[in-house]
């Protein structure tokens, strides 16, 4: 939030006081820059020729800790330095295993002052804040105070003596008292950003090392030079960059893109110099107290309770809730541009828990009586389409709709003959312990359980509740009831349902959705084309030896977690056209080794069969029944392969399978 009201807010102008000097990858090409370091030759040069050109401050964010190998370079570098009477240095104050780093002390003889140049970052590694001081301890046991690299800058610009006033409890100062004072917040500088690194005047080191520059740009001002090589890995997420960086959060993994993300980052150099605007202009960001925010939090909660509590409806208490939230965003937004930090994320907290409170308690006798109606009536019609009735989802009215659903059949293989010697209670006593078991399964899988035919199943997927992948859903219920279905009769203590076996037929189209019947009684259900096909292709699981068969229209819609093969090319009774089968093997993950092998197999052989290449597909489908034994589409192709060799087929012979019975 705190990130998001800057992107609101959007840049703003400087005062055009500061301009920095990118020591960029362009100025090392120039200079010749070698591996160890910038030249300080070329430094004395740069701060000359800034100094003769009326800057005011000059403030180096380059640490020269060492000396350099020809100790008349750090010479002239320090002579330079102390001739110019307006440079800054910067230093580090802690280092782990190193302590503080500073300039080598010739260099510190002739500054007006240094500051330390750490930057805390916040826990998502975003730069919202300096430190104004650290403390340093002294032989003595004292402390010292060591300023910030922006603080100090700040302070010889000003032309401030170090001297701090800690007495007020909302601010401290800078500067003595007969000076025009700085006024600085507790404990940390909350940085104002102006925009990112763009809304500085910005200069190339090699210009100004080479005197290539206009005089004008830096008369008067702060110029701050830095570098923004990527070696050097200065550049930091601020509120203005954080969502840039956030887009591409897996680029640093890649070398080629390292640049693309320090680019999206604003440079170290810059981030000083927003401090520096930040304390200068005295337009800070002040956090609201603590004890104002608790009264801010109350206030909310005393205005939820009064708004949606006395609601009865949800649209109502919705709108006053997205009221309040608007209100609350744009007040902080407003706040934040006046320079106070209220943290909305807490009172909008509050307001969603007590409008979620509303809405719990709004809906507590609502739920109670929905869920008795879907308990009574989800007995007698699909639960599915009871709980969309009682939601409104479902109108009672007699139109219908054209809509793509998926159509699963599931019938009991010879089941009259299995209930002949059963006796009437026996029978209902099986079916009803069969269809407890698969029902949930169909439900499971956000299907609708249409009507219980005998001892068939009609069930159909993506409708009342709309679904764009029904035809997985389909697919994982039916794999869902032959697993159920084996545990069943495993642990079943009627001797009938151990042997029951099932066909399943799944099929996807476009059907007519919607009531049917008459104003006394309705009936939700589906009709079309779709429909009798499905009912058709679960009909030939007892042809293929098979217990899932789907159409081309459903198979194509499946992902990979799903093993299908191509059955064969069929017409059924009642239609002119011919369709694809498909049979549902399983998940993929669950297929062996010796089962992928006979798919490939039988593929083959299927390929053989279509170009009548007899010996070949009885050869590959003679591999798939070594594999699986009991391979009922294998089994099948085996037979009709030695029928059409034993009797040739006729020219026009197209490998399709017409069936004219059910």
């Amino acid at each position: 939030m705190y990130d998001t009201h800057f992107k609101i807010r959007g840049t703003r102008p400087t005062s055009d006081r500061i301009v920095l000097v990118y020591m960029d990858d362009k100025s090392a090409l120039r200079l010749g820059r070698r591996h160890g370091g910038w030249s300080r030759l070329d430094m004395a040069a740069a701060l000359n020729n800034l100094s003769r050109a009326g800057s005011e401050i000059i403030a180096l964010d380059v640490i020269f800790s060492a000396p350099s190998v020809d100790p008349r370079h750090d010479k002239i570098l320090a002579d330079t330095i102390y001739n110019c009477n307006n440079v800054v240095l910067a230093r580090i104050s802690s280092v782990a295993g190193l302590g503080s780093v500073e300039p080598i002390v010739p260099f510190q003889e002739g500054m007006i002052g240094a500051g330390f140049i750490d930057l805390p970052l916040d826990q998502d590694g975003c730069l919202r804040k300096i430190h104004f001081f650290n403390a340093h301890p002294l032989d003595n046991g004292a402390l010292q105070l060591l300023p910030a690299f922006a603080l100090e800058v700040a302070r010889t610009y000003r032309n401030l003596d170090y001297s701090f006033d800690f007495s007020h409890s909302n601010y401290f100062t800078l500067g003595s008292p007969e000076q025009k004072q700085l006024r600085l917040p507790y404990p940390d500088l909350l940085i104002n950003y102006y925009g990112d690194h763009h809304v500085f005047t910005r200069l190339s080191y090699a210009d100004v090392v080479n005197g290539n520059f206009d005089p004008a740009a830096v008369r008067g001002k702060i110029v701050m030079i830095g570098s923004t090589l990527k070696t050097e890995k200065d550049f930091f997420t601020t509120p203005f960059t954080h969502y840039r960086t956030v887009e591409s959060p897996f680029a640093d993994r890649f070398a080629a893109s390292i640049s693309n993300v320090q680019d999206a980052d604003d440079p170290g150099l810059s981030c000083h110099a927003q401090a520096i605007e930040t304390i200068l202009n005295q337009d800070f960001i002040v956090p609201l107290a603590a004890w104002q925010q608790l009264a801010l939090l109350i206030a909310c909660a005393i205005l939820g309770h009064l708004l949606f509590f006395r609601f009865t409806g949800t649209m109502p208490a919705l709108l006053s809730a997205g009221g309040l939230l608007l209100v609350v965003l744009l007040s902080s937004q407003l706040a934040m541009q006046a320079g106070l930090w209220v943290r909305s994320p807490e009172l909008l907290a509050m307001i969603l828990a007590q409008i979620g409170a509303s809405m719990i308690l709004l809906k507590f006798y609502e739920k109670s009586r929905n869920d008795w109606v879907t308990s009574a009536f989800g007995k007698y019609l699909s639960r599915t389409v009871v709980e969309q009735l009682v939601k409104g989802d479902i109108n009672l009215n007699m139109e219908g709709k054209h809509q793509q659903l998926t159509i699963l059949f599931a019938d009991i293989r010879a089941f009259t003959t299995l209930a002949e010697n059963m006796s009437a209670q026996q029978v209902t006593q099986l079916l009803n312990r069969y269809f407890a078991a698969m029902v949930p399964c169909i439900q499971a899988h956000q299907g609708t359980v249409d009507k219980l035919i005998g001892d068939a199943i009609m069930a159909f997927f993506g409708a009342p509740v709309p679904s764009s992948n029904h035809p997985q859903q389909a697919a994982q219920a039916a794999l869902h009831m032959l697993e159920t279905l084996r545990q069943l009769r495993g642990n079943s203590d009627i001797e009938q349902l151990r042997q029951l076996e099932i066909g399943i037929g799944i099929n996807s189209g476009e059907v007519t959705v919607g009531n049917l019947g008459c104003e006394q009684f309705m009936n939700y259900t589906v009709i079309g084309d779709a429909v009798n096909l499905a009912a058709r292709v679960e009909g030939l699981n007892k042809v293929y030896g098979c217990h899932i068969l789907l159409t081309d229209d459903t198979a194509e819609h499946l992902d990979d977690t799903l093993v299908v093969r191509e059955v064969d090319q069929v017409v059924v009774k009642g239609k002119e056209t011919a369709t694809t089968l498909y049979e549902l093997v399983g998940y993929r993950a669950a297929i062996t080794r010796e089962q992928l092998q006979a798919l490939e197999h039988f593929a083959t052989a299927l390929q053989h069969y279509r170009q009548q290449q007899w010996p070949a597909a009885l050869a590959e489908l003679e591999q798939v029944l070594t594999l699986s034994p009991h391979d009922g589409p294998a089994t099948l192709y085996r037979q009709r392969c030695r029928q059409l060799q034993a009797q040739p087929p006729a020219p026009q012979w197209d490998a399709i399978t017409r069936f004219t019975s059910k």
